[in-house]
């Protein structure tokens, strides 16, 4: 990968084409040593995420429901988790139904058709 192509603060790894993820639905990946969800929603654009459920440790999040809420006025994309329906902001991990812990969430970014994530530190 030639990096110095990519215009991005972090070094980025790349995850797949945007074309090969459905529209409203999450996607299973295998990504630097751990399982993560990535989605594509319907008005939002991508977003990437751990598969595993913060309450239970189940990898289920990539079958989540996606969906949005309305946060200090502005519509954020959400995902619900599918064993216990906790609902999770997609852009900043934040669980808006509870108390409960966050959702890890990671920078997607869609650069000539492919979608790279932000690479961990």
């Amino acid at each position: 990968m030639n990096t110095q192509l990519i215009d991005a603060p972090a070094a980025l790894a790349e995850l797949c084409f945007a074309d090969d993820l459905e529209t409203g639905w999450g996607e299973a990946a295998w990504m630097e040593g751990r399982q993560i969800a990535v989605y594509r929603t319907e008005h939002f654009g991508f977003y990437a995420s751990s598969h595993r459920c913060p309450s239970t440790g189940a990898k289920v999040m990539a079958r989540g429901i996606l969906g949005d809420a309305t946060v200090d006025g502005r519509r954020v994309a959400t995902i619900a988790c599918p064993l216990h329906k906790e609902i999770y902001r997609l852009d900043t991990g934040d669980c808006l139904s509870s108390e409960g812990a966050a959702l890890p969430v990671f920078g997607v970014k869609e650069l000539g058709g492919r979608l790279w994530m932000e690479a961990s530190k």
